[in-house]
């Protein structure tokens, strides 16, 4: 069979909502990563500085921008254990005396800016929410007493004897999981605009069902997010992420721009078959498209014999057989195209791309059908007869 020159090319108007799919979702995604960048990142960052400078709370009062220190004693302890993760809960209760009454320096701030102590032990019992479960949390029981450090109005972490524990409300930190979503974020959305690019502007490319076009650019997001998802964990702050997550970005960018211009260079999408003429009838998966008589959805099988192409829908091909014509011209083997009519074929699946006169035809098959496909539209004497291979059968 003779190679023909590369097969028709997508039309734009077939490519335009793939290309404003692309777009738009890449716009929004850059839109929510400059939000996080710009936004909620130095938000966090300004929270963190901020409570890293605050001063203690000069004596007998109370602000919401120093901290303050109060008592409170461990009532109870509690673990949720919630869709593969657990949480760490103190339950606290006023201190109280040997003789049960309560204590000042109960849990709870005093009113900001009131000039009275924080605590009184007439506050309602208190419950926290810690980060993780070490050092405190492990090591505290019912009855003991901690000091809890309060600031902007929420408890920032506890002591008990020596130790040490923040609670989920610590805002040392707090840019990191922002920011990774906005590395993550810009990813993404970078690739589909590279995309919609690609797509609006390489109109000579066949648009093909080949894997690598969608395994290479899905392959590389998804390495580059998941190193620009750790980076913020690193350490050094937003510059030293955003540094690490352009170097890790690297290396996979050119390993993909080295891996599509491979496969550019072929230069067609052409694939090269022998024809094999059957000796007998066989009947295997397989499906006609095109705006012909002989073309059926319903018909998923073909039956091939010496000068016999038919669609049927009997697994078995004895019945219901729709012969394709004799005048069927065979064009080339290629891979699936997105702009194919008909539904998405099997991954792997090739196409015996024909002519009815000036009607296209497209006859979807399994690959190692396809010689018995071409032998089938040929006269056998146009071709080799060779006998059938032995092993398993379509």
């Amino acid at each position: 069979m003779k190679t023909p020159p590369a097969g028709p090319r997508e039309p734009s108007a077939a490519r335009t909502p793939r290309v404003l799919g692309a777009a738009v979702t890449g716009v929004v995604l850059v839109l929510v990563t400059g939000w996080l960048l710009f936004a909620v990142v130095p938000r966090a960052l300004g929270e963190e500085r901020a409570f890293a400078s605050a001063a203690s709370c000069p004596a007998g009062r109370v602000s919401t921008e120093c901290r303050y220190t109060v008592r409170a004693a461990v009532t109870s302890v509690a673990a949720d254990h919630r869709h593969r993760s657990t949480y760490y809960w103190l339950n606290l209760g006023p201190v109280r005396d040997a003789s049960g009454a309560a204590r000042p320096g109960g849990p709870g701030p005093a009113p900001p800016n009131t000039g009275r102590p924080a605590g009184g032990g007439a506050e309602a019992p208190a419950r926290v929410k810690m980060d993780g479960r070490t050092p405190v949390y492990a090591a505290v029981r019912p009855g003991a007493v901690l000091h809890l450090t309060y600031w902007r109005g929420e408890i920032r972490y506890a002591d008990f004897q020596g130790l040490r524990q923040y609670t989920a409300a610590d805002p040392r930190g707090g840019y990191r999981l922002p920011l990774a979503g906005a590395l993550v974020l810009l990813s993404v959305g970078g690739t589909c605009l590279r995309s919609a690019y690609c797509w609006s502007r390489c109109t000579a490319e066949p648009p093909g069902h080949e894997p690598w076009r969608l395994a290479v650019p899905l392959a590389s997001v998804l390495l580059i997010s998941c190193f620009a998802f750790g980076t913020p964990w690193v350490g050094g702050g937003v510059p030293t992420a955003l540094l690490l997550t352009a170097v890790g970005a690297l290396p996979v960018l050119a390993g993909a721009a080295w891996l599509t211009h491979r496969h550019h260079r072929r230069g067609t999408d052409t694939i090269k078959v022998a024809p094999l003429v059957p000796l007998a009838d066989e009947c295997f998966p397989g499906t006609v498209l095109g705006e012909v008589p002989y073309s059926r959805a319903d018909f998923a099988y073909l039956v091939a014999g010496p000068g016999l192409l038919a669609a049927t829908l009997d697994p078995a091909g004895r019945i219901a057989r729709r012969p394709v014509p004799r005048t069927l011209a065979v064009v080339r083997v290629r891979p699936p195209y997105w702009t194919d009519p008909g539904p998405r074929p099997a991954p792997g699946a090739q196409v015996v791309e024909c002519r009815d006169g000036t009607t296209p035809v497209y006859i979807v098959t399994e690959p190692h059908c396809v010689a018995r496909v071409l032998g089938a539209l040929r006269h056998p004497t146009e071709a080799q007869l060779r006998p059938p291979r032995r092993g398993r059968r379509p």
